[in-house]
């Protein structure tokens, strides 16, 4: 393989750092391989702008629920909600509140998607990152996502990669809107 592909392990994850300080990266999850960047910082969020020719609003991971309360208002009807489905294959959205986050992350909305993965190294990668990180499929606008990361490989050889090598036939995270304390499916998907 080449210098920018990577086993997504926990000995990756200082690698997978360096990355999000300089750019954005690209890594497995439990549902569609992920193009994340760090979602506090205006430059990094740009470069995904840039690369998949659109704006957000972007989804952020967190690691734990907890990490939500930085980031969204949550009630207790909201929690028994989330404390159903995630960490999993859901995206919860929820009414953004003030923090540190990029504006680029909610693009004007006063809703915030936030995800937990049901993914080691992802999470290990953000309790190590000590910050949230955006997550977008891996495509450009228009084009389908890529499950297979060693094809990254070929077609976008200067992104840094961390594959768990599991293909996943996802059709991404269900994106459940309940920002209203009742549950609205925004999008079928992988939940």
């Amino acid at each position: 393989m080449n210098k920018f592909y990577y086993k997504a392990h926990s000995y990756n994850i200082l690698n997978a750092i360096k990355g999000l300080k300089n750019s954005f990266i690209v890594h497995s999850t439990d549902t569609l391989n992920s193009l994340s960047a760090d979602a506090t910082s205006n430059e990094q969020i740009q470069r995904v702008i840039d690369f998949k020719q659109r704006k957000g609003p972007f989804s952020i991971i967190v690691n734990s629920i907890k990490d939500i309360y930085k980031y969204a208002e949550v009630n207790a009807t909201q929690l028994n909600i989330i404390n159903k489905v995630l960490p999993g294959a859901f995206t919860v959205l929820l009414e953004s509140k003030k923090s540190k986050l990029s504006k680029l992350v909610t693009e004007g909305s006063n809703l915030i998607g936030i995800r937990i993965p049901n993914h080691k190294f992802t999470l290990d990668l953000i309790k190590e990152f000590k910050r949230p990180i955006i997550t977008t499929s891996l495509n450009k606008t228009g084009e389908a996502p890529i499950s297979n990361l060693k094809k990254v490989t070929k077609i976008y050889p200067d992104i840094l990669i961390f594959d768990d090598e599991k293909e996943r036939h996802s059709i991404g995270s269900t994106i459940l809107d309940i920002s209203k304390n009742e549950i609205k499916i925004v999008r079928n998907g992988d939940g």
